[in-house]
């Protein structure tokens, strides 16, 4: 069992077939060398109901984002693009066949979906950051903290 999240989903992404193998797999922090990932928490309102004995529906927003080359060469683009439309497809297989993260005790997973696609930031003539932003909705027992 998990003690946190982050951690949760650091391994559950480790597992991921679409990742390249030889690239870092941080959290909060991505380099300015390209092929890079990192996991970032975004913040948020993490109870979505609350029940009269206690348990709740929560959600964590996270962002999977990685510093990849760019170039006006289309290809190079096309292929960030389509490393993310990959990654999309995997969570949304996984989340379909019920292969979501193992949390901590008390915590339920119940989804992870993909809030938006992949798309290009913080660019300059050799790399740039792409990102997708992602929730994973879980139930969480009364009474834990």
């Amino acid at each position: 069992m998990e003690t946190s999240i982050i951690k949760s989903l650091f391994r559950w992404f480790a597992d991921c077939d679409v990742l390249e193998v030889d690239n870092d797999l941080n959290v909060d922090y991505l380099g300015e060398d390209p092929e890079q990932y990192s996991i970032e928490v975004v913040p948020c309102k993490t109870v979505l109901k609350q029940y009269i004995d206690g348990s709740a529906k929560c959600q964590y927003l996270f962002i999977f984002a990685s510093r990849e080359n760019y170039s006006p060469d289309e290809s190079i683009n096309m292929a960030n693009l389509e490393f993310y439309e990959r990654l999309q497809e995997w969570i949304a297989e996984q989340d379909l066949n019920g292969k979501l993260p193992k949390l901590p005790e008390g915590l339920t997973p119940l989804s992870v979906k993909v809030l938006s696609s992949g798309y290009a930031i913080d660019n300059d003539t050799k790399s740039a950051r792409y990102q997708i932003q992602c929730q994973l909705k879980y139930t969480k027992i009364g009474g834990n903290k």
